[in-house]
C-alpha cells in the first residue's frame, strides 16, 4: 500500500512527461504562455491574471501552429531556444563549455523531434 501511495505520483509524473513528449505541438504552446508570462511577471499581476495570459496565450499558440506552416516553424523554434535554455540553465556548477554543448544538443534534439513531428502530422 505504502508503495503505491509513493509510486503514483511518479507514475502520473512520467504519464504527463510522455503526453508532452509525443505532442509536440502541446510543448510548444506550453512554452510560448511560458515565455509570455516570464515577460509580465513585474508587471505586479495577480495569479489569476497571470493564469489567464498563460492560457489564452497557449491556447492561441496551439491553434496558430494547427492553421498556419509559419505558426508552426516559429513556435518550433521557440520550443528548441526553450529547450536549449533549459539544458544550459540544468547544471550551473558545470564548465561553461559543457553547458553549451548541453544546449546545442538540446536543441538539436528539439529540432529533430519537431521536425519528425509535423513531419508524421501531415
Amino acid at each position: 500500500m505504502m508503495l503505491a501511495v509513493i509510486l503514483m505520483p511518479l507514475g502520473i509524473l512520467l504519464g504527463i512527461a510522455k503526453v508532452l513528449v509525443t505532442r509536440l505541438d502541446l510543448l510548444n504552446s506550453i512554452m510560448a504562455g511560458a515565455m509570455l508570462v516570464f515577460l509580465v511577471r513585474n508587471m505586479g499581476l495577480d495569479a489569476k491574471t497571470t493564469w489567464i495570459i498563460f492560457g489564452v496565450t497557449a491556447l492561441l499558440a496551439f491553434v496558430l501552429q494547427h492553421m498556419f506552416k509559419i505558426g508552426k516553424i516559429v513556435l518550433g523554434i521557440w520550443g528548441c531556444i526553450a529547450v536549449g535554455i533549459l539544458c544550459y540553465l540544468f547544471r550551473d556548477s558545470s564548465p561553461y563549455n559543457a553547458r553549451l554543448m548541453a544546449a546545442g544538443i538540446g536543441m538539436v534534439i528539439a529540432a529533430v523531434m519537431n521536425a519528425v513531428f509535423w513531419m508524421l502530422e501531415e
